[in-house]
Protein backbone atom coordinates (compact mmCIF):
# COMPACT_ATOMS: atom_id res chain seq x y z
CA UNK A 1 0.00 0.00 0.00
CA UNK A 2 1.29 3.65 -1.33
CA UNK A 3 2.18 6.37 1.29
CA UNK A 4 -0.72 8.25 -0.32
CA UNK A 5 -2.94 5.29 0.68
CA UNK A 6 -1.90 4.67 3.81
CA UNK A 7 -2.74 8.06 4.88
CA UNK A 8 -5.78 8.43 2.77
CA UNK A 9 -7.42 5.00 4.84
CA UNK A 10 -5.80 5.99 8.17
CA UNK A 11 -8.05 9.37 7.92
CA UNK A 12 -10.97 7.60 6.35
CA UNK A 13 -10.91 4.87 9.15
CA UNK A 14 -11.35 8.14 12.02
CA UNK A 15 -14.28 9.76 10.67
CA UNK A 16 -15.83 5.81 10.54
CA UNK A 17 -15.21 5.34 14.15
CA UNK A 18 -16.61 8.76 15.14
CA UNK A 19 -19.74 7.74 13.00
CA UNK A 20 -19.18 3.88 15.01
CA UNK A 21 -18.32 5.88 18.54
CA UNK A 22 -21.92 7.47 17.59
CA UNK A 23 -24.36 5.36 17.14
CA UNK A 24 -23.29 1.50 17.86
CA UNK A 25 -22.75 1.97 21.67
CA UNK A 26 -19.20 2.35 21.88
CA UNK A 27 -19.73 5.69 24.14
CA UNK A 28 -20.11 3.61 27.09
CA UNK A 29 -16.49 1.94 26.65
CA UNK A 30 -15.05 5.71 26.79
CA UNK A 31 -15.63 5.03 30.77
CA UNK A 32 -13.18 2.78 31.54
CA UNK A 33 -9.96 4.90 30.31
CA UNK A 34 -11.27 7.88 32.26
CA UNK A 35 -11.39 6.23 35.67
CA UNK A 36 -8.46 4.63 35.53
CA UNK A 37 -6.44 8.09 34.25
CA UNK A 38 -8.02 9.90 37.22
CA UNK A 39 -7.42 6.47 39.67
CA UNK A 40 -3.39 6.90 38.13
CA UNK A 41 -3.55 10.94 38.78
CA UNK A 42 -4.85 11.07 42.05
CA UNK A 43 -2.39 8.18 43.25
CA UNK A 44 0.75 9.78 41.77
CA UNK A 45 -0.53 12.98 42.87
CA UNK A 46 -0.50 11.93 46.80
CA UNK A 47 2.95 10.09 46.20
CA UNK A 48 4.23 13.23 44.41
CA UNK A 49 3.94 14.93 47.67
CA UNK A 50 5.33 12.70 50.28
CA UNK A 51 8.11 12.72 47.35
CA UNK A 52 8.43 16.43 47.07
CA UNK A 53 8.38 16.51 50.80
CA UNK A 54 11.61 13.98 51.45
CA UNK A 55 12.98 16.14 48.84
CA UNK A 56 12.80 19.64 49.97
CA UNK A 57 14.16 18.04 53.05
CA UNK A 58 17.23 15.79 52.07
CA UNK A 59 18.70 18.64 49.78
CA UNK A 60 18.18 21.37 52.70
CA UNK A 61 20.01 18.43 54.63
CA UNK A 62 22.66 18.08 51.85
CA UNK A 63 23.37 21.65 51.71
CA UNK A 64 22.96 22.40 55.37
CA UNK A 65 20.64 24.88 55.25
CA UNK A 66 18.47 24.11 57.95
CA UNK A 67 21.06 24.97 60.69
CA UNK A 68 22.17 28.43 58.59
CA UNK A 69 21.60 30.88 60.35
CA UNK A 70 23.15 34.25 57.94
CA UNK A 71 20.35 37.10 57.12
CA UNK A 72 18.43 35.88 54.44
CA UNK A 73 18.96 31.98 54.80
CA UNK A 74 15.01 31.22 55.30
CA UNK A 75 14.48 33.31 52.75
CA UNK A 76 16.79 30.98 50.56
CA UNK A 77 15.26 28.29 52.03
CA UNK A 78 11.57 28.90 51.02
CA UNK A 79 12.54 29.65 47.14
CA UNK A 80 14.83 26.34 47.13
CA UNK A 81 11.93 24.50 48.44
CA UNK A 82 9.85 26.12 45.90
CA UNK A 83 11.91 25.59 42.75
CA UNK A 84 12.49 21.77 43.94
CA UNK A 85 9.01 21.41 44.10
CA UNK A 86 8.30 22.88 40.56
CA UNK A 87 10.79 20.34 39.11
CA UNK A 88 9.10 17.66 40.59
CA UNK A 89 5.88 18.13 39.76
CA UNK A 90 6.89 19.16 36.24
CA UNK A 91 8.80 15.62 36.23
CA UNK A 92 5.46 13.65 37.17
CA UNK A 93 3.43 15.24 34.82
CA UNK A 94 5.89 14.83 32.14
CA UNK A 95 5.93 11.00 32.90
CA UNK A 96 2.95 10.90 33.56
CA UNK A 97 1.84 12.07 29.93
CA UNK A 98 4.73 9.79 28.67
CA UNK A 99 3.70 6.72 31.07
CA UNK A 100 0.58 6.97 31.60
CA UNK A 101 -0.65 6.13 28.18
CA UNK A 102 1.26 3.16 27.97
CA UNK A 103 -0.08 2.23 31.84
CA UNK A 104 -3.74 3.08 29.95
CA UNK A 105 -3.16 0.63 27.08
CA UNK A 106 -1.31 -2.16 28.78
CA UNK A 107 -4.18 -2.43 31.97
CA UNK A 108 -6.95 -1.88 29.75
CA UNK A 109 -5.67 -4.67 26.77
CA UNK A 110 -9.01 -6.63 27.71
CA UNK A 111 -11.04 -4.21 27.15
CA UNK A 112 -9.63 -2.45 23.57
CA UNK A 113 -9.88 -6.16 22.21
CA UNK A 114 -13.15 -6.80 22.80
CA UNK A 115 -14.02 -3.15 21.18
CA UNK A 116 -12.14 -4.22 18.60
CA UNK A 117 -13.55 -7.22 18.11
CA UNK A 118 -17.11 -5.56 18.44
CA UNK A 119 -15.61 -2.86 15.83
CA UNK A 120 -14.85 -5.81 13.28
CA UNK A 121 -18.25 -7.13 14.02
CA UNK A 122 -20.22 -4.30 13.35
CA UNK A 123 -18.50 -3.58 10.17
CA UNK A 124 -18.89 -7.18 8.76
CA UNK A 125 -21.37 -8.83 10.07
CA UNK A 126 -18.94 -11.48 10.98
CA UNK A 127 -15.65 -11.94 13.90
CA UNK A 128 -13.03 -14.42 14.49
CA UNK A 129 -15.06 -15.29 18.07
CA UNK A 130 -12.58 -17.57 19.36
CA UNK A 131 -14.33 -20.01 22.44
CA UNK A 132 -12.83 -18.25 25.81
CA UNK A 133 -10.19 -20.40 27.18
CA UNK A 134 -8.55 -18.37 30.31
CA UNK A 135 -4.95 -19.86 29.15
CA UNK A 136 -5.67 -18.25 25.99
CA UNK A 137 -7.17 -15.25 27.51
CA UNK A 138 -4.11 -14.30 29.41
CA UNK A 139 -1.43 -15.32 26.55
CA UNK A 140 -4.04 -12.44 24.79
CA UNK A 141 -3.36 -10.11 28.30
CA UNK A 142 0.31 -10.57 27.80
CA UNK A 143 0.58 -10.61 24.70
CA UNK A 144 -0.78 -6.65 24.74
CA UNK A 145 1.11 -5.83 27.38
CA UNK A 146 4.52 -7.31 25.89
CA UNK A 147 3.76 -5.16 22.38
CA UNK A 148 3.20 -2.34 24.88
CA UNK A 149 6.73 -2.35 26.71
CA UNK A 150 8.19 -3.19 23.38
CA UNK A 151 6.84 0.07 22.21
CA UNK A 152 7.56 2.07 25.34
CA UNK A 153 11.39 0.94 25.52
CA UNK A 154 11.98 1.36 21.55
CA UNK A 155 10.41 5.18 21.80
CA UNK A 156 12.41 5.74 24.76
CA UNK A 157 15.65 4.57 22.90
CA UNK A 158 14.67 6.41 19.77
CA UNK A 159 13.66 10.15 21.64
CA UNK A 160 16.39 9.79 23.39
CA UNK A 161 18.64 9.65 20.23
CA UNK A 162 17.17 12.32 18.54
CA UNK A 163 17.06 14.51 21.75
CA UNK A 164 21.01 14.32 22.13
CA UNK A 165 21.19 15.02 18.00
CA UNK A 166 18.91 18.34 17.97
CA UNK A 167 21.25 18.93 20.96
CA UNK A 168 24.34 18.26 19.23
CA UNK A 169 23.00 20.14 16.08
CA UNK A 170 20.91 22.83 16.90
CA UNK A 171 19.42 23.81 13.47
CA UNK A 172 18.14 20.80 13.26
CA UNK A 173 15.69 20.95 16.65
CA UNK A 174 12.64 21.71 14.75
CA UNK A 175 12.90 18.95 12.79
CA UNK A 176 13.78 16.42 15.73
CA UNK A 177 11.11 18.02 17.40
CA UNK A 178 8.55 16.51 14.39
CA UNK A 179 10.15 13.43 14.12
CA UNK A 180 9.78 12.89 17.72
CA UNK A 181 5.94 13.25 17.76
CA UNK A 182 5.66 10.90 14.58
CA UNK A 183 7.33 8.54 16.37
CA UNK A 184 5.13 8.09 19.22
CA UNK A 185 2.32 8.45 17.38
CA UNK A 186 3.84 5.40 14.78
CA UNK A 187 4.33 3.17 18.47
CA UNK A 188 0.80 4.30 19.83
CA UNK A 189 -1.00 3.47 16.45
CA UNK A 190 1.03 0.09 16.16
CA UNK A 191 -0.58 -1.08 19.89
CA UNK A 192 -4.01 0.28 19.08
CA UNK A 193 -3.86 -1.55 15.99
CA UNK A 194 -2.20 -4.89 17.04
CA UNK A 195 -5.77 -5.98 18.50
CA UNK A 196 -6.90 -6.74 15.61
CA UNK A 197 -3.53 -8.76 14.71
CA UNK A 198 -3.99 -10.61 17.95
CA UNK A 199 -7.61 -11.46 17.22
CA UNK A 200 -5.90 -12.96 13.56
CA UNK A 201 -3.39 -14.67 15.44
CA UNK A 202 -0.51 -13.23 13.68
CA UNK A 203 2.81 -13.42 15.73
CA UNK A 204 4.44 -10.72 17.49
CA UNK A 205 7.45 -11.19 14.49
CA UNK A 206 4.79 -11.11 11.84
CA UNK A 207 2.81 -8.08 13.32
CA UNK A 208 5.67 -6.31 13.54
CA UNK A 209 6.41 -7.03 10.00
CA UNK A 210 3.27 -5.53 9.12
CA UNK A 211 3.02 -2.87 10.94
CA UNK A 212 6.77 -1.79 9.34
CA UNK A 213 5.07 -2.32 5.94
CA UNK A 214 1.93 0.20 6.54
CA UNK A 215 3.94 2.13 9.42
CA UNK A 216 2.22 5.61 8.19
CA UNK A 217 -0.87 3.85 8.60
CA UNK A 218 0.15 3.44 12.15
CA UNK A 219 1.32 7.02 12.41
CA UNK A 220 -1.69 8.09 11.51
CA UNK A 221 -3.93 5.81 13.95
CA UNK A 222 -1.87 7.17 16.10
CA UNK A 223 -1.67 10.90 15.66
CA UNK A 224 -5.44 11.93 17.20
CA UNK A 225 -4.06 10.02 20.61
CA UNK A 226 -0.45 11.99 20.23
CA UNK A 227 -2.21 16.01 19.38
CA UNK A 228 -4.75 14.90 22.24
CA UNK A 229 -2.09 14.43 24.91
CA UNK A 230 -0.32 17.60 24.12
CA UNK A 231 -3.12 19.32 25.29
CA UNK A 232 -2.33 21.17 28.81
CA UNK A 233 -3.69 20.09 31.94
CA UNK A 234 -6.96 17.79 30.26
CA UNK A 235 -4.81 16.31 27.58
CA UNK A 236 -4.55 12.89 29.87
CA UNK A 237 -8.13 13.23 30.84
CA UNK A 238 -9.07 13.48 27.10
CA UNK A 239 -6.63 10.88 25.93
CA UNK A 240 -9.48 8.00 27.43
CA UNK A 241 -11.84 9.19 25.08
CA UNK A 242 -9.05 9.03 22.23
CA UNK A 243 -7.78 5.67 22.84
CA UNK A 244 -11.08 4.28 22.04
CA UNK A 245 -11.50 6.17 18.69
CA UNK A 246 -8.05 4.91 18.03
CA UNK A 247 -9.29 1.27 19.10
CA UNK A 248 -12.24 1.82 16.62
CA UNK A 249 -10.52 3.26 13.60
CA UNK A 250 -7.38 0.77 13.63
CA UNK A 251 -9.89 -2.33 13.35
CA UNK A 252 -11.14 -0.45 10.37
CA UNK A 253 -8.09 0.32 8.46
CA UNK A 254 -7.64 -3.50 9.35
CA UNK A 255 -10.98 -4.31 8.25
CA UNK A 256 -10.35 -2.70 4.98
CA UNK A 257 -6.52 -3.76 4.57
CA UNK A 258 -7.92 -7.66 4.71
CA UNK A 259 -10.11 -7.24 2.44
CA UNK A 260 -7.99 -5.35 -0.35
CA UNK A 261 -4.66 -7.20 0.23
CA UNK A 262 -5.33 -10.47 1.14
CA UNK A 263 -8.75 -11.35 0.24
CA UNK A 264 -8.73 -15.25 -0.02
CA UNK A 265 -7.25 -15.82 3.04
CA UNK A 266 -9.51 -13.06 4.74
CA UNK A 267 -13.46 -13.85 2.87
CA UNK A 268 -15.24 -13.58 5.62
CA UNK A 269 -14.12 -9.85 6.12
CA UNK A 270 -15.93 -9.00 2.76
CA UNK A 271 -19.55 -7.63 3.80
Amino acid sequence: MTFAKQISLGVKAHFKAIELLLSKGFIKYMIFPLLLNVLIFWLGINQIADLAAQARQSFSDWIMLNDANFWGAEYLKDALSGVITVIIYVLFFAGFVYLGAYIVIILLSPLFSVISQKTEKVLTGQSLDYPFEPARFFKDILRGAGIALRNLLLEAIIMFAVFVTGLIFPPLSWLTVIFMFLVSAYFYGFSYMDYSNERYRRSIKESITFMRAHKWLAVINGTLFAIVLLIPYIGVALSAFAAVVSVIAGTVSMVEINKTENPEKNKYLTS
